[in-house]
């Protein structure tokens, strides 16, 4: 459109340089059409932006509603009213409102107006036809693989940070699974500090078992099986249960301490009680490995050995969330590049898991817990983007900052019908 504007405009400045009579009449008789294309390009283009913005609009106040805790109607369309007041500002259409439907779980939001012209009013078009639809069916949203990797670092004690943390985690859980009526829910606990405690088939691990399953402490895996999700193919390289030897698993931080602590990692299930009944007993212990804590949180995602319970990428009617917290830096060193272990090589391979998550359609929110190092900050931010968050021990900040990922959570797992 704006190209068609431009001609016109070129050819306008063209025959108006020309004096003489004959080029002056046929300029004047030239221009009213021609003022008008290009004033109707310039009208189109605000009505094609002023349609776009509307549908956005109609389709988050649909949203709004449909994941609203509140449960009267009229108060739930008033929700809908002023989140369209609020995102739908176009000076034309000033007070405009919304058609709103609430029948049960399904919420129908539409809008039809008549969009004011200016040039194309000159021709007798006085309106364009802007409308948008859009219908939330709150019973038939996908289903939501949820894995919540807790920083259980020794750290979090101050302040009871943890605890403030578990009963958040523990309210976020409430939530999802109240708003899953129809739709599965599963939710998955990887609490970490410099390990992470678990269970495998004991051919997946270089320790030592005297079962087909293995329970105990690891490290990360070599790199770059590190960064991924590929199941272990046999090689030393590819399993878990490597301890760094620099005594920050020694007594009173190894494993058996962890085991005590009830530091065990939680698949994903459908038992929602059990999940909040293991999350109350975790106590914090060791130091901090956090992206051995979002290795494993994508684990349990993945569909693949060791761990199985997660839906097969491709299957479009279930959302996978991962939920990392923490509230310190690095403290573990990692396998990396160079084939030595560094706290230079964990940073960077949180920065790489984040991406290959990305890339599964994974999404990950970051939570910087009483943190401001922006050794720290910097990091989850790259990781999460706009998921990323940030809270004090002041007040209920972690409260809130929960709540807000349930509620994007909420949102990306329901389901617009146009």
């Amino acid at each position: 459109m704006a190209e068609t504007v431009n001609k016109c405009l070129r050819v306008m400045r063209l025959l108006a340089r020309r004096a003489d009579g004959n080029v002056s009449t046929v300029f004047a008789i030239a221009a009213v059409p021609l003022i008008l294309a290009a004033g109707s390009a310039i009208d189109y283009v605000r009505g094609s932006r002023a349609q776009t913005d509307l549908q956005v609009a109609v389709d988050g106040a649909a949203l709004a509603i449909a994941t609203s805790s509140v449960t009267n109607n009229a108060e739930r369309m008033q929700i809908g009213y002023s989140y369209f007041a609020n995102n739908f500002i176009d000076s034309a259409l000033k007070d405009a409102k919304p058609t709103i439907k609430i029948d049960g779980d399904v919420v129908t939001v539409s809008a039809n107006f008549d969009y004011p012209t200016s040039f194309m009013a000159l021709a007798g078009i006085d309106t364009m036809k802007i409308s948008g639809y859009s219908q939330v069916d709150g019973g038939n949203d996908r289903s939501a693989e949820v894995v919540m990797v807790l920083d259980y670092s020794k750290s979090m004690t101050k302040n009871n940070k943890y605890t403030r943390m578990r009963d958040a985690a523990s309210r976020m859980i409430d939530s999802l699974a109240a708003a899953k009526k129809k739709a599965s829910l599963k939710v998955g606990l990887v609490p970490f500090s410099a390990m992470v405690r678990t269970s495998m088939a004991a051919e997946y691990v270089s320790q030592p078992s005297a079962t087909a399953t293995w329970t105990g402490c690891t490290q990360d895996r070599q790199y770059p099986w590190n960064v991924g999700v590929k199941t272990p193919d046999g090689s030393a390289e590819g399993k878990w249960g490597y301890l760094d030897s620099n005594n920050e698993n020694a007594s009173p931080r190894d494993c058996d301490a962890y085991a005590a602590a009830n530091l065990d990692m939680v698949p994903l299930t459908d038992d929602m009680a059990s999940v909040k009944d293991k999350l109350a007993a975790m106590q914090p212990v060791g130091n901090t490995n956090i992206p051995l804590g979002v290795e494993f949180g994508w684990n349990l995602l993945d569909p693949d050995a060791p761990f199985t319970e997660g839906a097969a990428y491709a299957d479009d009617t279930n959302k996978k969330f991962l939920v990392l917290l923490t509230d310190g830096v690095q403290t573990s060193r990692q396998w990396g590049t160079t084939g030595i272990r560094s706290v230079t090589n964990g940073n960077d391979n949180l920065v790489t898991l984040c991406g290959n998550l990305a890339k599964k359609g994974i999404t990950m929110y970051a939570i910087a817990y009483d943190v401001t190092d922006a050794k720290v900050t910097d990091l989850l931010k790259k990781c999460a983007g706009n998921n990323y968050f940030e809270a004090s021990t002041s007040g209920n900040e972690i409260d809130t900052v929960f709540k807000a990922i349930t509620q994007r959570i909420k949102r990306n797992t329901l389901r617009l019908a146009r």
